[in-house]
């Protein structure tokens, strides 16, 4: 009797064990399939800008079909900092339609009544300060060939204290963007340009500087009227290159009117002016971009006693049009 209620207990424990092996085979079998499947309608995250293969594209015609097309949120960085009178997010929205895509932000309306093609004075100020929202692939404008892309857009709200925010879209059924404002988790250090950053408007343009190198000051000359000039860098001079490659991603004309080097101590160092040149290298000074191109910048340092000096500072580009000088954090 004792053999058979063994046995019994035995059979039910294996059979409780097959039951067990089978349910966890098919919670992870389902577990996956879930899985697979969330994964899949996850948006892909935007990526830090990268320089455009090539310039002056054709941009698509304005979206007709606004009815057809739908705005998700992704999510959303937050930023407060003490020198500015708002706070703002980077709110990252998937965005599907049903043609390529050239969608304005007039569309889009905070629910303290900013529409977020408006927002000149706030770019101004976060300009002013150093802080640039491109170098986080922020786009003013929904311009894509395809019909669906994830873009970073910039929501400013003007009470500091709000907790949250919403952004309403006027057309098709789209439910108004909710931004959770409790948390700002975003640093000058996610804003500031340093060498070999993508530097963009987030409309028109892209720009990425590189390093500094120095050259031999003899190796530069000036084009007066046609007639090649040497000798107008003296020899107690250190002359650094900056290469820049810039493109016009739809045609519109860029050109780097003027730039200067500015240590940190103070001190300044104007690049030359569009009439240098070298023999390897051309300046980028004044040249007008309506496509990809690239070319240097020529800053003239002095160093009478050849000593090996190291320069902490930064490049401050002027872009012709635009009121504001861009920082470049590089060191020489």
């Amino acid at each position: 009797m004792r053999k058979m209620k063994n046995k019994t207990t035995m059979l039910l424990a294996g059979g409780l064990a097959i039951v067990l092996i089978l349910f966890a085979a098919a919670a992870i079998y389902f577990g996956m399939i879930v899985k697979d499947r969330s994964e899949s309608q996850l948006p892909k995250e935007t990526e830090k800008p990268v320089m455009a293969e090539q310039g002056g594209q054709e941009k698509p015609q304005e979206t007709q079909g606004l009815d057809a097309v739908e705005v998700d949120l992704v999510n959303a960085t937050v930023y407060r900092f003490d020198e500015l009178d708002f706070q703002f997010a980077i709110a990252k929205i998937r965005v599907k339609a049903q043609e390529p895509i050239n969608i304005s932000l007039e569309h889009f309306t905070t629910d303290e009544g900013i529409k977020l093609n408006e927002i000149d004075s706030y770019l101004d100020q976060l300009d002013k300060n150093g802080l640039y929202i491109g170098k986080q692939n922020v786009w003013f404008e929904l311009v894509s060939k395809e019909d669906s892309y994830v873009a970073n857009i910039f929501v400013p709200i003007r009470d500091k204290t709000a907790q949250s925010a919403a952004v309403n879209i006027d057309f098709g059924s789209n439910d108004p963007l909710k931004l959770n404002l409790k948390e700002a988790s975003g640093t000058r250090e996610m804003l500031g340009y340093v060498a070999e950053d993508v530097i963009t408007d987030g409309k028109t343009y892209q720009m990425q500087v590189n390093v500094a190198f120095q050259i031999a000051s003899e190796e530069v000359y000036r084009r007066v009227n046609g007639e090649i000039m040497y000798g107008g860098i003296p020899s107690t001079a250190a002359v650094y290159v900056f290469k820049v490659e810039a493109v016009s991603l739809w045609g519109d004309k860029l050109e780097i009117e003027s730039a200067r080097y500015v240590l940190d101590n103070g001190n300044e160092f104007d690049a030359l002016e569009a009439d240098y040149e070298s023999e390897k290298y051309e300046n980028i000074i004044g040249k007008s971009i309506q496509e990809k191109d690239n070319g240097v910048l020529f800053i003239v340092t002095y160093n009478p006693d050849k000593e090996a000096i190291s320069y902490r500072g930064t490049l401050k580009l002027k872009i012709k049009g635009q009121e504001n000088w861009i920082d470049v954090k590089v060191n020489l």
